[in-house]
């Protein structure tokens, strides 16, 4: 059953990740698009298979739902948003990792969590190879050929990298107190997984209106794809849209196995398996992409992979 399980969750992340940065080289600033068809598709499948249309009495009252929901579209958002600031799509899979900072450091802020030597140990590994990762990322001349910025149009004396960079940060923040508002959530209405899945989705829709102007370009510019050709037959679907359908199963995949992986295996066993899956989507990145990297992203990953694991072994310990 796990062994089952990690292999979805792997194929699932892995594939989501490899799709959406196949999908940026073919049809540009589509990562809200992607974004919309996930939560659409997420929201469908509750919908229908959890909801029943609606007829399935809530077990958690929506309008307990607000706050998680406008956090988790502003932290999407703004991931998607750093992208278009000459973020390294590679730097951009390996800063997520400073979550583990974040969420140390909020949660001792915030609730007053006291941690072990060894994790904190494990978090500054983390974090130095995060510093190391992204310095070796910062090509000054290649910042706005990466960004989906006019440089005749940037008038701010900050490069677009930089920007990136505290956009980036701002969405793990943003995360980190997310997570430690659900465990309060969790305390007060239990854990209903499936629930929470369906209605953070569907509430967030109408949201995505304020990201209409940015979506609509990359509507038409998907639509204009050449038609998918499966066994030399066309099948006069776009071939874009088969990708962004492809993309949503992956993310789904995704998101269920890691909430299965959760209840079969061990805290442990699940961050393993996405630190594993970190590695799969850099190698896919550095080698399927072609990004260029250099011994300093190597050391930098390294660095990464390993104070996450020291840290969730420290963490199972303590």
């Amino acid at each position: 059953m796990a062994a089952a399980v990690i292999s979805t969750t792997l194929f699932g992340c892995v594939g989501c990740q490899a799709g959406i940065e196949y999908l940026q080289t073919y049809v540009k600033n589509s990562l809200n698009l992607i974004t919309f068809a996930s939560f659409i598709f997420t929201a469908t499948y509750g919908l229908i298979f959890h909801s029943k249309f609606f007829t399935v009495p809530n077990r958690i009252p929506i309008k307990s739902y607000a706050k998680i929901v406008a956090i988790f579209f502003t932290v999407n958002m703004t991931n998607n948003l750093a992208l278009k600031f000459a973020i390294y799509f590679p730097l951009f899979i390996i800063f997520k990792s400073g979550t583990l900072l974040t969420n140390m450091t909020m949660g001792w802020i915030i609730r007053n969590y006291q941690y072990s030597l060894k994790q904190i140990s494990a978090v500054v590994v983390v974090t130095a190879g995060i510093v190391i990762f992204t310095l070796a990322s910062y090509e000054p001349g290649a910042q706005n050929i990466r960004s989906g910025i006019d440089s005749n149009s940037w008038l701010i004396p900050i490069p677009p990298f930089v920007v990136g960079l505290a956009l980036l940060s701002f969405a793990l923040i943003l995360s980190a107190y997310l997570g430690l508002y659900q465990e309060t959530f969790y305390q007060k209405h239990g854990k209903h997984n499936e629930e929470m899945m369906f209605y953070v989705h569907f509430l967030s829709i109408p949201l995505f209106a304020f990201v209409g102007d940015d979506m609509v370009p990359a509507f038409h510019a998907a639509y204009s794809t050449p038609s998918f050709v499966i066994a030399g037959l066309d099948t006069v679907v776009p071939s874009a849209w088969v990708y962004i359908f492809a993309i949503c199963l992956f993310q789904f995949a995704c998101t269920k196995g890691v909430y299965m992986l959760s209840a079969v295996t061990t805290s442990l066993n699940v961050t393993m398996v996405l630190t594993l899956r970190k590695f799969f989507s850099l190698l896919i990145s550095f080698i399927v992409f072609e990004n260029v990297f250099n011994m300093f992203h190597i050391i930098g990953a390294a660095f990464v992979f390993i104070g996450t694991i020291l840290f969730s072994v420290s963490f199972a310990r303590f």
